[in-house]
């Protein structure tokens, strides 16, 4: 029982990786927290440094999208078949995109005048920590 509560910390994960990519996917300029860190208004930038901030979020949105998709298809077929090689698919894949996402805003953070939502996704990363170790600890007592 202790892996499924696991698991639906993934799916939360999971969702919220979704959320994030259609949010970066479809924005139409950059985040508040990214002109905090330059210190210029969108309307102030070029249009060539629009053109690349853009891309450069919509590939972040579209990482977040695949994240959580896989996230969620995986935790789908583990909800039925405990499987070790999905289960470790799972974790890798999640910690990976969230640690990544958590260097980045921490980087952001300490480096700039921006303030982006370090807590969050903070507040994510050991989500996915307390998940890994539900759902390893939850799969181990299955197999005891």
């Amino acid at each position: 029982m202790i892996w499924k509560f696991a698991l639906i910390l993934f799916a939360i994960g999971g969702i919220s990786h979704i959320i994030f990519g259609i949010m970066y996917v479809t924005a139409s300029e950059f985040m508040p927290y990214h002109a905090q860190a330059l210190n210029v208004d969108w309307n102030g930038l070029g249009e060539h440094y629009k053109t690349l901030f853009l891309a450069l979020i919509r590939l972040a949105g579209v990482g977040g999208l695949v994240a959580g998709i896989v996230n969620l298809a995986l935790i789908s077929h583990l909800y039925h078949h405990a499987e070790s090689r999905l289960i470790w698919l799972l974790i890798v894949s999640s910690l990976i995109f969230q640690s990544m996402m958590n260097y980045v805003v921490y980087c952001v953070y300490v480096n700039t005048p921006g303030d982006p939502p370090l807590l969050m996704v903070s507040i994510g990363s050991v989500t996915f920590i307390i998940a890994t170790i539900l759902l390893l600890a939850g799969v181990r007592g299955q197999h005891a």
